[in-house]
């Protein structure tokens, strides 16, 4: 067991940070999940990973994290690298490459083929399951990532993430229009309550942000620059199909054919033979910036679109250009149903819903129910029996049995006829 005493000077520090510093052998990372097993004490209490200091609190580790042991093997892995120093190595990521092992892939990784290229010069910061690994992409998002090569780059880079100072930039192809020509997706992510494979818009989940331009249209589509402010799991995968515009050819989150079924007929074969020619979803990482770990410059690399990507932006060149766009796509309207928070069981109460959901409709009970059609049916019979009484005395003045100048009720005269002469 290992004791740490909170001093003034990292007051209202979250307990993670406070630990990552102490523990300087291990990930934060490790530090949470330690937090989250239970094993970290704050004046003799369990606390969450967000659990803010303060001055004369006594922390109690119970265990240490437990290092991952490593079954990582060296893979001859082809590797396009775009530029390397004595720090940073900057790659240039394939498609249908995954990152590091985990669920369920433990060969044929991009750690795998670091291991094989640069042997140990290699940060070891993630454990030896992600040497080097400072960020990472989808298995089928192609583009740029850095990877670091001691510990000092990486912790530097890690700091530059933390503060948004490493800027990534993709480019993506969405379906439709979308409504302003830049703007920001600001809505928190984390795991989808109902499907465990995707992310999605969740109530109390963590805060993300997307920067977009739209730099071209065409019939049934737009090609964005994006920016990520923060970087979450499928962020803007997740945040595209949020605002109705899903990543052209995605198949987790709506961008195959169920955005085909939307387009009109006029241009739904155009729509399908770009689909055919898109492998998945039509998005990459196309240019990042970075402060350099030892110079302390900025420095700013950029890669051309793949080639399924461009064969698609030259193919909607030519069979669907667009040089007005309506901004008024309605085949994709009836994503907006999806515009609202998952409701998950545990809710934040000091983070505000900030978005309004649509009216709850109250389901009356039997005895309501059956109140409202006694209601109904007395107000049936009050009108039919008006109605029969009308009609007995149309047919009494008729006989003679009422006398014609009788005045049926509610039709009396505005003016007195013995003025009228």
């Amino acid at each position: 067991m290992i004791c740490f005493k909170v001093g003034e000077s990292q007051a209202e520090e979250r307990i993670d940070r406070f630990l990552q510093a102490q523990l300087k052998d291990f990930s934060r990372t490790d530090i949470q999940k330690l937090i989250a097993s239970g094993s970290v004490l704050v004046n003799g209490s369990t606390i969450s990973k967000n659990f803010r200091l303060e001055p004369e609190m006594e922390i109690q580790v119970l265990a240490l994290p437990k290092k991952e042991e490593s079954n990582l093997e060296p893979e001859d892995i082809p590797l396009n690298i775009i530029y390397e120093d004595d720090d940073i190595v900057v790659i240039n990521k394939p498609r249908q490459l995954v990152v590091h092992p985990g669920s369920g892939v433990r060969t044929g990784t991009l750690a795998a083929g670091l291991l094989y290229h640069f042997k140990e010069n290699l940060s070891q910061v993630n454990g030896p399951l992600r040497p080097g690994i400072v960020h990472r992409l989808d298995k089928d998002t192609p583009g740029l990532m850095v990877v670091a090569k001691n510990d000092k780059a990486h912790l530097s880079l890690a700091s530059q993430l933390e503060n948004r100072t490493l800027h990534r930039t993709y480019k993506a192809l969405v379906w439709g229009q979308p409504r302003d020509l830049e703007g920001t997706i600001d809505a928190p992510i984390d795991r989808d309550p109902k499907n465990r494979l995707k992310m999605g818009i969740v109530w109390g989940g963590k805060e993300a942000r997307t920067h977009y331009k739209i730099l071209e249209f065409f019939t049934f589509a737009s090609l964005l620059e994006l920016e990520l402010e923060t970087g979450r799991t499928h962020q803007i995968r997740v945040h595209n199909r949020y605002m109705g515009n899903p990543v052209f050819g995605d198949p987790l989150y709506d961008g195959r054919d169920n955005c085909l079924m939307r387009v009109p007929p006029l241009v739904r074969d155009v729509a399908s033979e770009a689909l055919e020619k898109s492998p998945a979803q039509l998005l990459q990482a196309v240019k990042l910036s970075l402060i350099h770990p030892s110079t302390g410059k900025m420095v700013t690399f950029e890669a051309p679109l793949e080639k399924p990507f461009e064969d698609v932006l030259k193919y909607l060149r030519k069979e669907a250009p667009c040089d007005n766009p309506s901004f008024n796509q309605t085949f994709f309207k009836d994503f907006e149903s999806d515009r609202r928070y998952i409701d998950v069981e545990e809710v934040v109460e000091e983070d505000p819903y900030l978005y309004e959901e649509e009216p709850v409709k109250e389901r009356m009970t039997r005895a309501e129910r059956l109140l409202k059609k006694k209601e109904r049916i007395a107000r049936r019979k009050e009108f039919e029996i008006e109605k029969r009484r009308k009609k007995e005395e149309r047919e009494a003045i008729r006989r003679g049995e009422i006398p014609s100048e009788y005045i049926v009720p509610g039709y009396e005269p505005t003016i007195d006829p013995n003025l009228l002469g």
